[in-house]
């Protein structure tokens, strides 16, 4: 039985020895936000969309959204908070929940690009991630963010590292394969913080 496409962004699931760390950030509007989606810092610690490239570093991916006071966001939209919200704080910025852990595992779904499907071999590889036509879905509230196979390669390079195929009956590898992957360059790791890449 084929995969069913049901892209879910960076999708935390529980870390190898406990449950999920979190943590709030401020961040600027401008410019919609969405459940799992990759996120980093800018140059003033806020968190901006995470660029989907070789190299990029990220900081986590989004859980939760708040509004000026941390309560519920606006419940008219569909789980996502859009560019230019009504609710922000008095510095105009918005409220953004992390899952901000370096040791933090993801769930992420392959997409079907370049013709190129991944397979057992390509277990502790890196590869980068890419958006599917938009960064969002604004009937579902989540990232569009999914795997790129065409980045797979042995290198440090590449955004995120493949640890396993998912364990279901129902994922097999091949088009929209789900992954369990961890962060390969995350904002918060040791190597980023002594190299001075903090922001």
């Amino acid at each position: 039985m084929a995969n069913v496409s049901r892209p879910c962004g960076l999708r935390p699931i529980n870390q190898p020895f406990g449950n999920i760390r979190c943590n709030y950030y401020e961040a600027a509007t401008g410019t919609a936000f969405y459940m799992f989606q990759p996120v980093d810092l800018d140059a003033n610690g806020r968190v901006v969309v995470a660029t989907a490239s070789d190299a990029t570093l990220i900081l986590g991916s989004i859980v939760g959204m708040a509004d000026d006071a941390f309560g519920p966001p606006d419940d008219a939209y569909s789980g996502y908070t859009p560019a230019n919200p009504a609710s922000v704080n008095s510095a105009g910025l918005v409220n953004l929940l992390i899952a901000d852990d370096p040791d933090q595992l993801f769930l992420i779904e392959e997409e079907t690009g370049g013709g190129s499907q991944l397979t057992a071999t390509n277990v502790g590889n890196g590869a980068s991630f890419t958006y599917t036509a938009t960064t969002g879905n604004s009937m579902n509230g989540r990232s569009n963010a999914c795997l790129d196979a065409s980045t797979v390669a042995t290198s440090t390079t590449q955004t995120l590292r493949l640890i396993k195929k998912l364990d279901k009956p129902d994922n097999a590898y091949g088009a929209y394969c789900k992954w369990v992957v961890k962060i390969n360059r995350h904002r918060l790791s040791g190597m980023n913080l002594i190299a001075g890449n903090l922001i």
